[in-house]
């Protein structure tokens, strides 16, 4: 291949990249809070442990119109009318619910609870619970394949786990994915049949991690791409029509690209701290990562990010990403401490972020608007 034509591909971007619609721009960016749901009395069950009234994953139903909200430290699962702009029922007597997923070819919500290991399925018109089966310890990050009609759930410890599919027909175990470690956020190939993993080995990991890439069809690893000198990465995204992998470390914070058909890192910046969500805006081509601001309990003195506010503050940041996947910086949206949680949903226009409890200020859903 001549030298002129392989500059012209690499200024093109990952072979394949389609991004209909999208325009290239580093122009706007900042996202406007449109209102505030607050969740009154969800609060800490655990006096001393982890993030105070901890709010982990949220997941939204397009046919009720309502968000799930876990709330981890509240042992509950909270429900939130978007139409309404109101909390319309807390399911309580839930161990540390961490992971939920709509399930709408089954009119279900399924929730993953890392307290005992179980996952809870609800109805997702009446709320009324139809399902309770073990998974594994620590259950987590839940996921849902329309295509096959699985639903795919992680699990584990620190020296193991791994990702299993589930039949929501019969909620029979089909397969299971082993990893080395527990897997943390997790993402799945659209008209494709690859599953993506983060493995951070622990919220206070110093070693590099790494992002697993498995079959979901074999439920068999394919490859392992490390993340030399970067830890606890935990959220992660993917930008299908440019196979590229958005990924958050938090040891540095650093907001890093993976171009999925080389394996290879191509492109990393700066960005919030302490982050446990971020999203891919195909509508926009834009990268959102949300942060709960800078942990001391968990990073060395002198190591906050400069995106950071100052102080424990989180933030929601929006990065633009160019064909080639080089990434620039927008903006920086101070939310609140330790509101490192949340959601993307296109149809709305809007990400929401879960606010916990502080002091006295009730925990809350922050509605952002992105046009």
């Amino acid at each position: 291949m001549g030298t002129a034509v392989a500059l012209i591909l690499l200024a093109l971007g990952p072979a394949g990249c389609v991004r209909p619609g999208v325009v290239e721009s580093t122009a706007g960016g900042q996202p406007a809070l449109a209102r505030r749901i607050v969740l009154a009395g969800v609060r800490q069950t655990r006096p001393g442990v982890g993030v105070p009234g901890r709010l982990d994953h949220l997941a939204y139903d397009a046919g009720t119109s309502r968000l799930f909200v876990a709330a981890l430290e509240n042992g509950s699962l909270e429900v939130v009318d978007l139409a309404a702009g109101r909390r319309v029922r807390s399911i309580g007597d839930l161990h540390l619910p961490q992971g939920v997923a709509v399930v709408p070819a089954h009119h279900s919500i399924a929730v993953a609870c890392g307290g005992d290991g179980t996952l809870h399925v609800f109805d997702s018109r009446s709320l009324e619970e139809g399902h309770t089966l073990y998974v594994g310890p620590d259950a987590d990050n839940v996921r849902y394949d329309a295509g096959s009609d699985t639903l795919w759930v992680a699990y584990g410890g620190a020296t193991s786990g791994a990702i299993a599919g589930y039949g929501p027909r019969a909620w029979n175990r089909l397969c299971e994915i082993p990893f080395g470690s527990h897997p943390e956020s997790f993402q799945l190939e659209p008209n494709g049949a690859r599953l993506f993993a983060n493995l951070p080995k622990g919220v206070r990991a110093v070693e590099d991690g790494s992002v697993a890439v498995a079959g979901r069809r074999n439920c068999q690893i394919q490859t392992v791409i490390p993340l030399a000198g970067r830890a606890r990465n935990f959220p992660l995204a993917f930008d299908a029509g440019c196979q590229r992998l958005f990924i958050a470390s938090r040891r540095p914070a650093r907001l890093i690209v993976i171009d999925t058909q080389r394996g290879a890192i191509i492109a990393e910046a700066p960005c919030i701290d302490d982050s446990d969500d971020l999203f891919y805006d195909a509508r926009t081509g834009r990268v959102l990562v949300i942060g709960g601001g800078f942990r001391p309990d968990l990073q060395e003195p002198g190591t906050a990010s400069p995106c950071s506010p100052p102080g424990e503050m989180g933030a929601l940041e929006v990065f633009a990403v160019s064909r080639s996947g080089q990434l620039t910086h927008l903006s920086t949206t101070p939310t609140a401490p330790h509101a490192r949680t949340g959601l993307l949903v296109p149809s709305r226009h809007a990400i929401y972020i879960a606010v916990p409890f502080r002091g006295d200020t009730e925990a809350e859903i922050r509605e952002y608007r992105l046009d």
